[in-house]
């Protein structure tokens, strides 16, 4: 029972909608953290599903006391972690999602390591990979995702380090409760990208983000290539309407996707034009090609997953930057 008592309490904030098919995996693998149960609360906020999400929450709620379903007829991922955390009583929030399984020392490394640091570090993260237990795009697009071509270690929440450091933002952060609460929660005009938003503020408040390679998470990857190229035109447009919002945030690698769109429609009006010769641009397409092969053989060796990766590379870019274009001129997502 000493023991026991020195666990901070922490609660999981998560929005859910249309998860049934990783939402069992993802429940499981908390109920099983090794971690007292009764420092653990977690808190979803329901949206308006079609498929048997709410069915399964229902079912589990029922028999495990720790989860708490909270209603969020909106849908919105920000304004169901803000009916999270208005509601927890936990000393830490744990931002999670439903489509994400965590390692069972995840709160043993996060949430002890944040209640032994400093006051001025507000959470502590972790790496998210993607797990194998997932369909051909899943595992094609994680793939890309992955390599170099597709932003790994030049976006923090991607990134993979092999020591600790203090980082711009992590996708899936044990947070101070206070500081959360501090810095007025997640912003409910971004539909997505709003945790982001959040670790701006955080750290525009004087304090640092922890991220260490000690624990991680899994997280499935869109099953289909709309939902995909949804996903990524969607960060795109919120990028841009932060970045409009914090301009001192501003990094080169937040332009590729708007100047790959950028460039492939200049290159193929300077075409139709007679201005530039066929070759030249078959040759831009060989070299991006060339470097698509080059980042997939980087992180795997299997054939099949490297040439189909290709065209989740073209996929991620095109939809990236049409959404950060779109998300220039329009700042309501």
């Amino acid at each position: 029972m000493k023991e026991q008592r020195s666990y901070p309490k922490v609660s999981f904030i998560m929005p859910v909608l249309n998860e049934e098919k990783t939402l069992r995996k993802c429940l499981d693998s908390l109920l099983q953290l090794d971690y007292p149960m009764d420092k653990v609360e977690i808190l979803i906020a329901k949206g308006p599903s079609t498929d048997k999400t709410n069915n399964i929450l229902e079912e589990y709620a029922e028999e495990h006391g720790n989860i708490k379903l909270l209603d969020n007829p909106s849908g919105n991922t920000a304004v169901g972690r803000n009916i999270c955390v208005k509601h927890a009583t936990g000393d830490m929030l744990m931002d999670y999602s439903g489509h994400v399984i965590a390692e069972r020392n995840l709160l043993k490394v996060l949430a002890l390591k944040l209640s032994q640091l400093p006051k001025e570090v507000a959470g502590v993260g972790c790496s998210n990979l993607s797990p194998e237990e997932q369909n051909f795009v899943g595992k094609a697009s994680a793939v890309a995702f992955s390599g170099f071509m597709g932003g790994r270690n030049l976006f923090h929440q991607n990134a993979v380090f092999d020591e600790e450091r203090y980082v711009e933002h992590m996708s899936f952060t044990c947070y101070r409760r206070e500081v959360v609460e501090e810095v007025g929660g997640f912003d409910p005009d971004l539909w997505c990208g709003q945790d982001a938003e959040l670790d701006i503020r955080i750290k525009k408040a004087g304090y640092k983000i922890l991220y260490t390679p000690e624990t991680r998470v899994y997280h499935f990857k869109r099953p289909t290539v709309k939902s995909l190229f949804r996903q990524m035109y969607r960060y795109g447009a919120a990028r841009a309407v932060i970045l409009k919002k914090y301009p001192d945030t501003f990094r080169l690698p937040y332009l590729f996707g708007a100047g790959f769109v950028t460039g492939l429609i200049v290159l193929l009006v300077l075409l139709l034009f007679g201005l530039i010769p066929l070759w030249f641009v078959l040759s831009l397409a060989l070299l991006y090609l060339l470097l698509c092969f080059v980042s997939s053989l980087l992180v795997t060796r299997n054939l099949l997953l490297v040439l189909s990766s290709v065209f989740f590379y073209f996929l991620i870019h095109l939809a990236y930057g049409l959404g950060f274009i779109r998300g220039v001129f329009h700042s309501k997502l």
